[in-house]
């Protein structure tokens, strides 16, 4: 396994730990031309592990929305919210994934990116209701 960065194509993002963050990715089947994958009835997850143990189990999984594009025409509109505590203890470097399953079960992950979290300073406050 490559310890590169090439196979991840996903957007890398940066945040400190504890913030809420919103992670929303448009679907295509080509995207040189843009043309929608169509994702009606199918599902999406969120998933976060550990860039050092890659081979671990996620340390945050969550389900994913899908919705419908702009111009109200395919279901190929992904978006996940990650709440405080989703990420509150959480700094260093993460490999974020995507898995797709459709109507029909089957499984599609396009590719992998790059969370790169940082140290929260104060997660008692983060924590407080």
């Amino acid at each position: 396994m490559s310890c590169t960065d090439e196979h991840y194509t996903l957007p890398t993002r940066n945040f400190v730990g504890g913030s809420s963050e919103e992670f929303q990715f448009n679907l295509y089947h080509d995207v040189e031309n843009q043309e929608p994958c169509n994702i009606f009835g199918g599902e999406a997850n969120f998933s976060i592990v550990s860039f050092i143990n890659r081979l671990g189990t996620p340390i945050v999984s969550k389900k994913m929305e899908v919705h419908m594009n702009d111009e109200g025409t395919y279901y190929n509109v992904i978006r996940v919210c990650l709440d405080p505590s989703d990420t509150v203890e959480l700094f260093g470097k993460f490999i974020y994934q995507i898995t797709l399953k459709d109507i029909e079960g089957n499984i599609d992950i396009p590719h992998q990116g790059i969370i790169n979290i940082y140290n929260n300073i104060d997660k008692l406050f983060t924590k407080r209701e």
